[in-house]
């Protein structure tokens, strides 16, 4: 055992939750107690962590070998982050990749992207419970310097679309992946996607708000967001005539995810729309509710299951 390289040991420990690397396999040997001691590439996930195993983990982990972190203050650990700040130095996360504050005050927010080095950071998520309308400027800029690294690629919002609305997006971001948790408005939409030339994915977990006819209205030309290759909506609730007039600007999707409670069952209209429209379509995923007072016959049912198995979406979209 002690032949085994470092690099392969390490590489084991990565599949590892870090309770299980600290707890268990750190007590085995003082050979991997050693091993464990010196692995810099900890994810330390600290959520429902009782406050015991939080206390441990901050005093037997070296802050410079974290590289991912994950704070919340829900409901089983209310006081969680406050209690964390106090337990370390938060300067010495030296090497955060990624940092996920969930359920957090802003001035909670505001503090740690204060103290925790930023500069290697390629990912952040956060989610604000409490906001404190005196922080709008701070918390803002904060983001916009995030956003405009270089090496930035994916930010994850729980905001509200006022405050998303207020965020100044810097020309040529490099964000590659957005998931926005509310309501966010076309016209933000437009503005992130504009200020984004690498953005390839999008994840709307909640609705796209002003869309009706928001593009003809604010371009006299459309722009066309060729670098959007995937775009997930769970929660849309336009009309389908809405939703094209927005897929028509991203004509480079590769993979379209829709979730919503409109009707949209017409196979032959998707047929058309994306033959002509969306030719790199390789992946298209839909899931609608539908309720009508009216009973509905077999055969209507047979009629909307029939459009969706033309040549097209058998052969061609399978």
């Amino acid at each position: 055992m002690q032949k085994l390289p470092v690099e392969l040991f390490h590489c084991i420990l990565d599949n590892l939750d870090t309770k299980t690397i600290i707890f268990s396999v750190r007590h085995v040997c003082r050979l991997f107690r050693s091993l464990v001691n010196n692995y810099d590439r900890y994810v330390l996930n600290l959520t429902l962590i009782s406050k015991r195993n939080l206390i441990l983990l901050c005093r037997l982990i070296n802050p410079n070998n974290v590289i991912s972190l994950t704070l919340s203050n829900e409901e089983q650990t209310s006081n969680q982050i406050d209690f964390f700040i106090s337990l370390v130095r938060l300067r010495q996360f030296t090497r955060l990749h990624s940092i996920t504050l969930l359920h957090i005050n802003e001035s909670q927010l505001n503090f740690i992207l204060e103290q925790i080095n930023l500069n290697s950071l390629t990912s952040f998520s956060f989610g604000i419970k409490q906001y404190d309308d005196r922080r709008i400027n701070t918390t803002n800029n904060f983001l916009t310097s995030m956003v405009s690294k270089s090496n930035f690629r994916k930010i994850e919002f729980n905001l509200t679309k006022e405050r998303l609305s207020q965020i100044s997006w810097p020309l040529d971001c490099s964000i590659q992946y957005l998931i926005v948790n509310q309501n966010i408005t076309m016209a933000n939409l437009l503005i992130i996607l504009q200020c984004s030339p690498h953005l390839h994915t999008i994840i709307l977990k909640e609705t796209l708000d002003e869309i009706i006819n928001h593009v003809s209205l604010k371009f006299a030309s459309p722009i066309y967001f060729r670098q959007l290759t995937s775009l997930t909506m769970e929660n849309f609730r336009e009309t389908v005539d809405d939703l094209e007039s927005f897929l028509l600007l991203t004509p480079s999707l590769v993979h379209l995810k829709l979730v919503g409670n409109r009707s949209m069952f017409d196979g032959k209209r998707w047929e058309q729309f994306i033959e002509i429209n969306l030719p790199n379509l390789d992946k298209f995923e839909f899931y609608f509710d539908y309720w009508s007072s009216d009973e509905k016959t077999s055969a209507y049912l047979e009629l909307i299951i029939a459009s969706f198995r033309t040549p097209f979406w058998i052969e061609h979209k399978k």
